[in-house]
Parts: structure tokens; C-alpha cells; sequence
């Protein structure tokens, strides 16, 4: 296969040296105050040739040779700020937008507080724990694929659980604890066969393309949003291209993608962002000898008005439809075998619509927001997967949809900047199902039909003020929650949630940063409508998860783009749903397929997170970019006692490495490495498990809670390699590139063994003791290890024209 690599690449380096000549684009920078999100009258400096471009409001930059640049950005009274690492394509006019924040009297006084222009982000509220990812830098980011949900494995206080799926736990936090926005529209599913009541999945559907930058926050979480507790993902949407409609085809050995953008009207004030993709995954998993063959479908689009006031109306959608099925023709490995007697069925679809209009004011401006979302899950599953009415284990089919409104008011009161809003949210949850479960009280039957609407409101207050000539910025904000779930839930002043911020700017390139925070989530809807015996069993049983944190770090900005933070946390749990059935904190769960919270809850689960984060990065420069990372850290959670044991995220140390540079002739060449200590393991109970009547429902060993996390699995490391090569004509550029995931096949994270039956010549399990009476007879199991993390190989070709 390599050699057919590289076969391929120098064929086509003959074809293009023949036909390439130097092409140049345009870009259109669009700059504005970032709060109040008026156009300002800016000057564009390249940074590597020191060309001026200067305008009111846009900034046009006209006949700049293709490849990659970095631009500051300046306007009188405003911070400088930056664009980095954008990429200049032939015959193509392309839009950006920076906003600048506006520097007081006093800075203005200070010569060195405006020479250096802002080239990591940073926001009043969240003087920590935010980090700002652009578009190329995800592109660009070995191992990740062009998926956001993978490219933040780089930065610290991030773990995962397994190559292929992106189940991110932040600072020892579950996946059902991260919030995911776009363009200030909340997006509840943002993986293809996402688990339910929590948000991982083996591959994400939005559009790297289309994003222009992504605020990731991993604490210190602004007013504005709500039921955050351990991530936040703010994607802010590219501008798309005026001079005329242009395409951008992706083909690949994973998936198939063809994108447009461009203008929709004859005066360039409509335009449009248009994506559809179509799966290759199955392709790959089978040719390597996967046991299941996920395929998807998925759609994305941004439509937008302008008005020459500087007012905007935005439509936003994307959706996907899931499909699932099995390899019968995979390897033959006990892992495998045991994956497909487990795993269901499991088709998915969702969407999310919206619309947006952003209204500027006086000393400010209005974001008055509305959306809809939906996902439709099913799983269904037969006893060795023959489908017959007698040996149907699952029938799984579940809806959740919500309507929300939001609205947003940014305003200045002499020094101080101020945010308040409000939001409301309609919630729609039923589910209609058959199972059959084991517990460790036994197995259970949940034969129920649920339909529960119920409805959430919120209001916040943000405000910030600069004191000392500058050098110190605070920010203090509060937020309220409810819901008419039940009498627990519904009076927000019980969700009373301050925060408060600092930063101290005590020499020219330190910082001291602080914030402090209280948080609140409500339970998953698979929580709060799970019914039995015809009632809403956890409706006087359940509260809103409640965590307490702070954030306390030091911050230096050096030359050449070099910037290193450290930091510290602390997050303290209460009020965490917790299984009646298993005896376990949900906290534990939502690293695999399948449903999380359908199920007895009550409220008393109770934890704590803690550790410390470095982190070294490097933006672009002289053609070379680096991020290095190091996590150690804590996180345990209570179980059936009340003790708090190591939860299932409890990797106490985390190495990230990750590097790349850009070459002659547009080759770019990036590695990652990464080191994660084992999770947590709970041993299974091998007595229970081999009982006929426990086997023939859950086809698979059960865990034995009262031993919850006692054991841990493997040191898990893996190298991730990029290589890219682009080739420019004319009229279009064409891109080869090959990312190739945990090249080298590490171990796999579990040190737990793989347990088959064992089976006659008939393919039926083997009975010990077929004499004993029913319920106690068990089968002949089979041992074995699990198998290595199989390398990952993507490669395909990007047009754009």
C-alpha cells in the first residue's frame, strides 16, 4: 500500500510540474468591535511580506499568490488582532472576519500593550480553559481526519476511550457533559450513531470546511450557556465567497463530500453554504475485517442576509441518516464473534434547523435565535441474531425533539461591557419499547410506551470592567435554570449558578489567571422519561446535576507565536443521577453504543475532579507549527456505599505531541503522538455470566459493580501521521493526502479478557451440567485476549474550484 503511495504521488508531481504556474486569489476580511459587532475601518498587514491593505469595515486583499498566510489586524483603539494559517486558493475571492476588542484610555496611553497583536484567544469571562482551533489547524491536525471531535485530543484535559469513536471526557468529566453550539444555535447530535444520554459516536457530521474557528472551553464556561459542566464547543461558521459560486469536492477512501458556496443574489447580500456527504467507512471496515459496517449520510447549510445597516438573518441546517449492519465475512477472531453476538441494529437520523438575526444598536447589539432538533434511535436485537419473534432481546425506538428560543443583548455602560438574555426550550421525549436486560439484581423486562413533553427556561447576566490601567480585567455573571419536569426541578433560584473571573497581567507577557464557578445540567431525557408500571418512576427522584469548579492558572506569550499556560482545577459533583439497578453513578457510562439512563435513577451520586494541565503551543510560523500537552489528574465518583471510587475517566496521565511543518512545493508533512494511562475496569462476574438464562440475553459477560473500577487496562499510545500535498493551476487546486491512525497497531486499552461460549458442532453453546435444573445451568465459556487497535489508513483527494 505505501508503495502504491508513493507510486501515485510522484506521477502525479510529474503531471503538475508540467502544468502548474504561479495563481493568485483574493481575500475579503471582514473587520468589526467584537462585542458590539460593528464594522470598524482596519489596516490588513501580511506578516510575511509586511503588505499593507486597508478599508471600512472589509478589508479587500487583491492578487496575493496562492499558499498559506498569516495576517495582523489594526484599527485605532482596538487590540491588534490576527488571522492565521489561511489558505489562498486560485481564482477564488475568499471572506474572513476578526472582531478586535476595544482597548480603554488608559491602554491606549501604554505604547507596549497594542504592539502585539492578540494571536490566542481569550475573553473576559473565560480567562482560562479556553482554547481557539481554526479550521486548518483541524485540516491540517495528524490523526483527527478532518474531525474537530479528534483534533482536540491534542490539547490538555482531554481523553478518549477507543481509536475509531470520539467519546471525549474533559477533565474527568462524562461525554454526556459537553454542550456543542454553531453560530449561537445549540446542536445537540454532532456524531453519526450517537450514543443516547450522551454525546460520542465513531464519526462527527459537521463540516470542517465551513467552520471557520471553534471556541473550545474546558471550564470557565461564559453566562450565556447553559447545562455546561465539563465542555463547551462554540463553531462559528466561515463567511462564504462573493465573487461567484465556487465547489469543493472531497473523495476519499472513508466518505464522499461535494460543497458550494458563494453568492445568492445579484448584490452579493444573500449567500450560501451548501455540503452533502456520503459514507465509505463500511468500504474500510470490511476490507480490514471489522465485525459491523456502519454507513451514513449526511447534509449541511448556511444561508445568509446582510443588510447594509450591518444587520444579519442566517438560516442554519444539518442532518444525517444513520445505517448499521453486520460483517459476515470478518475476521474470525473471538473479539469479533463476541461484537456481533452484542451489538444491535442501530439506525439513527437527526437534524437540527435554525435561524438567526443579529440586530446592532447604539451601544451594542440583539441575537434573537430559534432552532428545532430532533434524533430518531433504534436498535433492535435477536439471540444469535436469527430473527424470530421468540428470539427478539431488544426493540429499541426512541424520539427527542426540542424548539428553542434564545435572546441575547451585548451592551456597554460606561467602562463596563454587559450581557444578559433569556431561553426557552420545548421538549418533546417518547420512546416505545421492548427489552430485555440484565442487572445485577437479575434480568428485567421494560416493556413501556413513554411521551413526555416538558419545558426549560434560563436567564443570565455577564459583566466585565478593566481596572489598574489595564493590567487587571474582571468579569462576574450569574445564571438561572428551570424546568416544569417536576416540583424538584422547576424553581430556578434552586439552580442559582455565579461565576466569577479574573486576570492579572503582572509583567509585559505573564498573566495570572483565575475563575470560580457553579454549574447546572439537567439529566438526560432518557433519564426523565424512562417509565414503569405505566409511571414517570425518576420524575420525584431526579434534580439538576449541580458542579462546582475552579480554575486557577499562569499564562506567558512569547515571540514567534509561542504561547504556555498552566493550569489547575477542581470540580466537585452533587446531585449526579445514580442506577438502582446496577448500583453504579451514571458518570460511568457513555463510552460505548447503546442508551444511557433509561433506567430506576435517583439523585444521589455525588464526585470530584481534580489535576493540573501544561500546555506549549506554537501557531504557524517560519512554515513550522507544534502543540505539546501534559495532563495529570483525578476523577472519582461515589458508588452503592457512598465511597468515591475512580471513575471510569480516571486517566491520570495524558501526553500529547503533536507537530508538523510545511515544505516546498506545498507538501505539509504533521505527526501526533499520544500516551494515555489505562482507565478504570470493573471485572466481570464470571459465576453469573455463564448461566444459561443470563447468557442467552446478554450474550456477553456482565460486570460484577460490587468490584466497580478495581482493575485498569493498558497504557494505551499511538502514533498518528499526515502528509498533504497540493498542487495549483490555473483555475483550481487539487489536494493528496494520506492520515493514517495509530500507525503501528498499539494494544489494545483493555486488559479485561475476551469471553465466547464454547460451541458444539451444531454452533450452539456448550452446557456444562445439562442435568441441573434450568436456572441453574450454565455454559462452557471460551478465554481469550482482546485483539490489538487495528491501524486506520484514510486517504483521498480535495478539489477545489
Amino acid at each position: 500500500m505505501i508503495t502504491l503511495f508513493a507510486r501515485t504521488i510522484f506521477i502525479l508531481s510529474l503531471f503538475s510540474a508540467a502544468l502548474f504556474s504561479a495563481q493568485t486569489g483574493s481575500l475579503n476580511i471582514n473587520v468589526f468591535d467584537d462585542f458590539s459587532k460593528k464594522p470598524l475601518a482596519a489596516t490588513v498587514t501580511v506578516t510575511s511580506s509586511g503588505q499593507e491593505f486597508s478599508g471600512e469595515g472589509n478589508v479587500l486583499l487583491l492578487d496575493l499568490p496562492a499558499g498559506n498566510y498569516s495576517f495582523q489586524i489594526s484599527a485605532e483603539g482596538y487590540q491588534n488582532g490576527s488571522l492565521n494559517d489561511i489558505s489562498v486558493v486560485p481564482n477564488q475571492n475568499l471572506t474572513f472576519s476578526i472582531g478586535l476588542q476595544k482597548t480603554t484610555t488608559s491602554e491606549q496611553e501604554i505604547e507596549t500593550v497594542v504592539i502585539t497583536a492578540r494571536v490566542y484567544k481569550t475573553t473576559a469571562e473565560s480567562p482560562v480553559s479556553l482554547r481557539n482551533i481554526t479550521s486548518e489547524e483541524v485540516q491540517k491536525n495528524a490523526g483527527s481526519n478532518r474531525d474537530i471531535s479528534k483534533a482536540i485530543l491534542s490539547l490538555p484535559g482531554v481523553g478518549s476511550t477507543a481509536t475509531f469513536r470520539n467519546d471525549l471526557f474533559i477533565r474527568g468529566g462524562s461525554s454526556a457533559e459537553n454542550k456543542f453550539y454553531i453560530d449561537g444555535i445549540e446542536v445537540p447530535v454532532i456524531n453519526h450513531f450517537q450514543t443516547q444520554g450522551a454525546s460520542g459516536g465513531p464519526r462527527g457530521l459537521i463540516t470542517i470546511d465551513f467552520i471557520k474557528d471553534v471556541d473550545f472551553y474546558s471550564g470557565a464556561f461564559p453566562a450565556k450557556r447553559n447545562g455546561t459542566l465539563s465542555s463547551l464547543f462554540e463553531f462559528n461558521l466561515k463567511q462564504a465567497r462573493k465573487d461567484k459560486i465556487g465547489y469543493k469536492a472531497v473523495i476519499g477512501l472513508d466518505d464522499m463530500q461535494l460543497m458550494a458556496d458563494g453568492p445568492l443574489s445579484k448584490d452579493q447580500s444573500w449567500t450560501g453554504l451548501f455540503s452533502v456527504r456520503k459514507s465509505n467507512l463500511q468500504l474500510l471496515f470490511k476490507a480490514i475485517g471489522l465485525p459491523f459496517l456502519p454507513s451514513y449520510y449526511d447534509s449541511t447549510f448556511k444561508v445568509s442576509k446582510k443588510f447594509k445597516n450591518g444587520n444579519e438573518l442566517y438560516f442554519i441546517g444539518l442532518g444525517a441518516l444513520d445505517e448499521f449492519k453486520f460483517n459476515e465475512n470478518a475476521k474470525a477472531t473471538l473479539n469479533n464473534q463476541t461484537l456481533i453476538e452484542r451489538l444491535p441494529v442501530s439506525p439513527q437520523w437527526n437534524y437540527t434547523i435554525g435561524a438567526g438575526y443579529r440586530h446592532l444598536a447604539e451601544n451594542g447589539n440583539w441575537l434573537f435565535t430559534w432552532s428545532r432538533n430532533m434524533l430518531d434511535n433504534k436498535a433492535t436485537k435477536y439471540y444469535r441474531n436469527i430473527k424470530t419473534p421468540a428470539n427478539l432481546l431488544t426493540r429499541y425506538h426512541s424520539q427527542e425533539s426540542e424548539n428553542k428560543i434564545r435572546v441575547d443583548r451585548n451592551f456597554r455602560l460606561g467602562d463596563f461591557q454587559l450581557s444578559a438574555g433569556t431561553n426557552v426550550n420545548f421538549a418533546r421525549y417518547f420512546n416505545d419499547s421492548d427489552l430485555r436486560i440484565i442487572t445485577q439484581g437479575g434480568p428485567v423486562i421494560d416493556n413501556y410506551l413513554s411521551d413526555l413533553n416538558l419545558t426549560q427556561y434560563g436567564f443570565y447576566l455577564q459583566g466585565s470592567r478593566k481596572l489598574l490601567d489595564s493590567k487587571l480585567e474582571l468579569s462576574g455573571g450569574l445564571r438561572i435554570d428551570g424546568s416544569d419536569y417536576s416540583k424538584m426541578t422547576s424553581n430556578p433560584l434552586e439552580q442559582f449558578s455565579p461565576r466569577i473571573s479574573a486576570r492579572y497581567r503582572f509583567a509585559e507577557r505573564f498573566a495570572l489567571n483565575l475563575n470560580g464557578g457553579i454549574y447546572h445540567m439537567l439529566p438526560s431525557y432518557t433519564a426523565l422519561g424512562f417509565i414503569q408500571n405505566g409511571n414517570l418512576i425518576n420524575q420525584n427522584t431526579l434534580k439538576y446535576i449541580r458542579n462546582e469548579q475552579i480554575v486557577g492558572g499562569i499564562e506567558f506569550n512569547g515571540k514567534n507565536n509561542l504561547r504556555i499556560t498552566a493550569e489547575t482545577y477542581y470540580k466537585k459533583y452533587k446531585n449526579y443521577p445514580f442506577s438502582l439497578r446496577n448500583g453504579i453513578s451514571l458518570a460511568n457510562v457513555g463510552g460505548d453504543f447503546g442508551v444511557v439512563g433509561a433506567e430506576p435513577l435517583d439523585s444521589r451520586g455525588v464526585g470530584e475532579t481534580y489535576g493540573v494541565e501544561i500546555l506549549a503551543q506554537k501557531r504557524t510560523l517560519n512554515d513550522f507549527y507544534g502543540i505539546a500537552s501534559y495532563t495529570f489528574g483525578h476523577s472519582r465518583f461515589s458508588d452503592i456505599n457512598g465511597s468515591l471510587k475512580p471513575s471510569s475517566w480516571d486517566s491520570r496521565h495524558i501526553v500529547s505531541l503533536t507537530g508538523g511543518k510545511y515544505f516546498s512545493r506545498n507538501w505539509n508533512i504533521g505527526a501526533r503522538f499520544r500516551m494515555q494511562t489505562g482507565l478504570p475496569e470493573t471485572p466481570y462476574d464470571i459465576a453469573r455470566s455463564q448461566l444459561v438464562n443470563v447468557w442467552n440475553i446478554a450474550n456477553a459477560p456482565v460486570s460484577n459493580y460490587a468490584l466497580l473500577n478495581s482493575q485498569r487496562g493498558n497504557v494505551v499510545h499511538q502514533l498518528d501521521i499526515r502528509v498533504e500535498k497540493k498542487w495549483i493551476f490555473s483555475k483550481w487546486q487539487m489536494t493528496f493526502y494520506v492520515d493514517v491512525v495509530n500507525a503501528y497497531g498499539s494494544k489494545s486499552p483493555s486488559r479485561l479478557p475476551v469471553i465466547a461460549l464454547e460451541r458444539g458442532a451444531d454452533g450452539n453453546g456448550i452446557i456444562a451440567n445439562p442435568g441441573a435444573p434450568q436456572n441453574d445451568q450454565v455454559y462452557q465459556l471460551n478465554y481469550g485476549e482482546n485483539d490489538g487497535s487495528t491501524p486506520l489508513p484514510y486517504f483521498g483527494f480535495i478539489f477545489e474550484f
